[in-house]
């Protein structure tokens, strides 16, 4: 089994901003343009998640049609939630 614990410290620009380690990079597969959840576990932890797009699951069912169907019809209502809604 692999130990995927890569533990470095980073130090938050003026802007509150850190760059990611490379070594922690390439662990979890980022890229520049990726989009991570950040999450305050308490007062000392903070976790950053890798999102993965939508897009990039297309085909990862390839034996099963219907489940890109599925992450078709997903994808259709999660650009209507973030349409701008008309005021009546």
């Amino acid at each position: 089994m692999k130990e995927w614990l890569v533990m470095t410290k980073v130090k938050i620009t003026r802007n509150y901003q850190v760059t990611i380690p490379e070594e922690v990079r390439k662990t979890v597969k980022l890229a520049e343009g990726d989009t991570v959840e950040v999450e305050a576990l308490d007062s000392q932890k903070i976790v950053l998640k890798r999102i993965i797009p939508l897009e990039e699951l297309k085909g990862a069912w390839a034996s099963d049609p219907s489940i890109d169907e599925a992450m078709e019809e997903v994808k259709k209502l999660w650009k209507s939630w973030n349409k701008p809604k008309r005021s009546v």
